[in-house]
């Protein structure tokens, strides 16, 4: 099940875990950087790599408001990424590939990532910064000891994996934050690297289907993907294809990498895109990257009364009793 690769009649194995579907002779590195033909298989050679150190994040920089709010999540991330997007804010690590950066990696087996979560008395994991599932047998190590010591397993991910990789990890994850960059091929194509985005909305809909946690973002990129139609277009297939109640974070852009000679999102962007997201139908929006905006809080979708509030990262649970609203009694998409 989770060989993730096969072999074509030129002798070559052709990687199966993402769309890009390289083509690889002995010893040569896939486009992402982190999967390497050694024989006759192909391996992460970034297994057990971590970049840096663990870190204690808040849950809502993920961004995710509506898994165990105001609770921390360790969170790792290693180097390399199957996109290259032109505007990746982690691209010092997402970006780099070579053999050279990879030694400087620190080593960590999943028993002991597990072993720190359990040591700092914390019940969720992330695999973030980069793309967690070109090296997703080290996803996949942590979350099975994670969760039988009770512990969740979150990726902050891209989506742009295979249907068979989607479908594999559906069992194997508790939550997701799946970055919508853009809602058309050619934005894919011109900004990251990649000939189409439907791979990414049929991981959203295979991860939704099998009761995976799922949120949303989309960082509104000016003069890019922030015309009315395209996020009009987005949010109906929200709608449509999962839910309604499927939270949507639209994030305000910084100039970074070699998008550096664009403006930072205006806050009226932000507030069209959540104006249109609510007309559509969808019940959850966020405006993220704008601290102190009303748009950060989350409200009862039934009476519209005030259930979480959030400054920063700072998580106050005001209106819940568990995960119904205290006001009306509806129950509301939140794990707590």
């Amino acid at each position: 099940m989770w060989d993730f690769y096969r072999e074509l009649k030129s002798g070559k194995l052709q990687c199966t875990a993402c769309p890009r579907l390289c083509q690889l002779v002995d010893n040569e590195v896939g486009w992402c950087g982190a999967r390497v033909r050694q024989g006759e298989k192909i391996n992460p050679r970034t297994y057990g790599l971590i970049h840096g150190r663990l870190a204690e994040d808040p849950i809502e920089k993920k961004p995710l408001y509506h898994f165990f709010p105001g609770e921390k999540i360790l969170s790792f991330g290693s180097y390399g990424c199957n996109l290259g997007c032109l505007h990746c804010q982690n691209y010092h690590i997402s970006m780099q590939k070579e053999k050279s950066d990879i030694s400087k990696l620190i080593k960590m087996s999943p028993n002991e990532i597990v072993k720190e979560s359990l040591t700092r008395n914390m019940k969720l994991i992330a695999s973030t910064y980069n793309e967690p599932m070109i090296a997703f047998e080290y996803v996949r190590d942590i979350a099975n000891l994670a969760h039988d010591h009770n512990i969740k397993m979150v990726v902050v991910d891209n989506g742009y994996i295979t249907r068979k990789l989607a479908e594999a990890f559906s069992s194997l994850i508790d939550a997701a934050n799946i970055d919508i960059k853009g809602f058309s091929s050619d934005f894919y194509k011109e900004i990251c690297d990649a000939p189409s985005w439907k791979p990414i909305l049929r991981t959203c809909e295979i991860f939704h289907k099998q009761g995976v946690h799922l949120e949303l973002t989309n960082l509104v990129i000016p003069t890019k993907n922030d015309s009315d139609d395209m996020i009009r277009e987005m949010c109906e297939w929200i709608c449509e294809k999962l839910s309604p109640l499927v939270p949507l974070h639209f994030s305000a852009f910084r100039p970074d990498y070699k998008l550096n000679h664009l403006p930072y999102t205006p806050i009226q962007t932000l507030e069209k895109a959540m104006k249109i997201a609510f007309n559509v139908g969808l019940k959850y929006v966020y405006i993220g990257n704008v601290p102190g905006h009303k748009g950060n809080h989350t409200y009862c979708h039934n009476c519209d009364k005030l259930v979480i509030k959030r400054e920063r990262y700072y998580t106050n649970i005001i209106g819940l009793q568990q995960d119904f609203c205290s006001s009306c009694g509806t129950q509301l998409p939140v794990r707590v």
